[in-house]
């Protein structure tokens, strides 16, 4: 329920010339009141309530319709009475939306104000992206959505009372265009307003209160990464942000912020900046051939203008020990050879640095039990890179959890609590075992962002060999510390391929040369046929 401090308001019938002692006193016959002022007296003798607006709750059929859709695709995670309390719902984070607190994060109106109902239909529309929720656009009509609407507002009394028709924040229908003379201004009033407590110094989600945001459940809760704008819940679009920022995120640390209307638009368009609208994955990584040694320790410089590759991570929920709320969500690699080794730099955005503790893939992770939640501490973050151990023959792939027994994986693993390396030997999640380094690495973390580089030999006797103008398998692990991953509860990538550029190109100036004679004989030759013919016809 939503709670307000509200002053009691009972309706008073005042009608002018009635006081105390003329209320006893009735004239014997009605005197005649001009129209104009008839219209006026009711207004004044009705109570403001007598002509507010009705909350639209749909009709019988319509909210029974609703039930019959919220029952087959939404109680699974919300629960049959709209608690949140599906079968679904320990396994999810965040964890579904509690309907019946009429507590909503995603709305047009005021803070503290119930959602309109096109608030309500945009979110069953469009889904909240990087979530369980998924868009039912094209899967439910409009009108079933609609009738999905009636029936979530019988889950909370509010929205049939005088609360059902909400306050609405003032958000224009369209925005002004972008314009990047905004940005300096619009980081400043990301400044002045502590947007960086939560979101992070570069708006990677990384800020110094993260470790302790709760929402009024009191359950741990992420702020967005500002620069992954597909990831954000409330929509991508500069009319989006700025809605968010003006009604805030009820039930969580995001509140409303009530600033000049010139401020707001500066922030949006910083918002706005700091991201690309999609991620644009990728399925290859282009290694670039470069000429000199491969010196990790020149950190960026050694691949700058190097192609990057963005690859999702999911979390690992197939085999024991699962990832269910993983913290990482992608990777970005880019990769450099010379005629002797090979280089990649994996970077990832991770809301906390865990530098303390321990971490390695062969770590025992617990079953998952959401009744008793693991509160084990002391683990690291980590990183690993994962290759099959040895050329693949043909397009058969190791199993890519860990490898199997058919076709073992090398794990260059980095644990990120001081930068420990070591190799494993993968023949499946169940069978790691230490194995004979063949790379070095480096990592460091920089506002919200880790940084790890791998290098190793293009060959290694017995082991997979990265040849020039060829096509190599290769996957990703990592292990967020703050969320407990370790040993098989990390967050994954499938497999993807790197590909190894020749070192060198075949010049182009022969072929053009060779290309420019042959057609300037031809045409010479031509030339002197059709000559050599018309002068016997003379």
């Amino acid at each position: 329920m939503i709670h307000r401090h509200l002053p009691t308001v009972r309706p008073q019938w005042i009608c002018p010339g009635n006081d105390s002692e003329a209320s006893h006193t009735y004239p014997s016959a009605p005197t005649p009141i001009h129209p104009i002022l008839l219209i006026l007296v009711l207004l004044l003798c009705f109570p403001a309530t007598a002509w507010a607006q009705e909350p639209d709750l749909g009709t019988e059929a319509q909210r029974a319709a609703g039930r019959d859709i919220y029952l087959h695709k939404c109680a699974q995670c919300h629960g049959e009475h709209g608690d949140g309390a599906g079968y679904a719902a320990p396994f999810l984070r965040p964890e579904p939306r509690d309907f019946t607190a009429g507590t909503f994060k995603f709305r047009s109106s005021a803070s503290g104000e119930l959602p309109t109902d096109e608030d309500l239909h945009r979110s069953i529309r469009n889904g909240m992206p990087y979530t369980s929720m998924p868009a039912w656009k094209g899967i439910l009509s409009d009108d079933e959505i609609t009738n999905v609407v009636y029936f979530l507002k019988t889950f909370a009394s509010d929205f049939s009372g005088p609360f059902g028709i909400p306050e609405m924040a003032s958000i224009p229908d369209k925005a002004p265009g972008y314009d990047a003379d905004h940005l300096a201004r619009g980081r400043k009033v990301f400044e002045e307003n502590q947007c960086t407590d939560c979101h992070g110094n570069m708006g990677r989600g990384n800020g110094k209160s993260t470790p302790t945001l709760e929402d009024q459940w009191g359950k741990h809760i992420r702020p967005a990464d500002m620069t992954k704008r597909w990831t954000f819940r409330n929509g991508q679009t500069r009319l989006d942000i700025y809605r968010t920022f003006t009604t805030g995120l009820d039930g969580s640390p995001m509140p409303s912020y009530d600033m000049p209307e010139a401020d707001r638009w500066a922030l949006v368009d910083y918002v706005w900046s700091l991201s690309q609208p999609e991620p644009e994955y990728a399925t290859v990584v282009f290694s670039q051939a470069v000429d000199g040694p491969l010196v990790v320790t020149r950190g960026d410089s050694l691949f700058a203008g190097v192609r990057p590759a963005l690859f999702p991570v999911v979390g690992q929920v197939i085999e024991p020990g699962r990832a269910f709320h993983p913290g990482v969500n992608a990777v970005e690699v880019r990769a450099v050879h010379n005629r002797e080794e090979i280089a990649f730099r994996v970077s990832w955005h991770d809301m906390t640095a865990e530098t303390t503790g321990h971490n390695a893939p062969d770590l025992a992770a617990p079953v998952y039990d959401a009744a008793h939640p693991d509160t084990t501490a002391g683990f690291s973050d980590a990183v690993a890179v994962q290759v099959p151990a040895k050329t693949p023959e043909g397009t058969e792939l190791p199993y890519f959890l860990f490898g199997d027994r058919k076709n073992a994986v090398d794990l260059w693993f980095i644990d990120l609590a001081g930068n420990r390396t070591a190799q494993y030997l993968g023949k499946g999640f169940d069978e790691i075992e230490p194995a004979e380094a063949h790379f070095s690495a480096t990592a460091h973390y920089d506002d919200g962002e880790w940084t790890a580089v791998f290098k190793r030999k293009l060959s290694v006797d017995g082991g997979l060999s990265f040849t020039e103008g060829t096509f190599v398998p290769i996957a990703f692990s990592v292990w967020d510390g703050f969320d407990r991953e370790r040993g098989n509860r990390r967050g994954i990538t499938s497999w993807y391929q790197v590909y190894v550029e020749p070192m060198e190109r075949p010049s182009t100036t022969g072929p053009v040369l060779a290309y420019g004679l042959v057609t300037l004989l031809l045409g010479l030759g031509l030339v002197g046929v059709v000559r050599w013919r018309y002068g016997r016809h003379e």
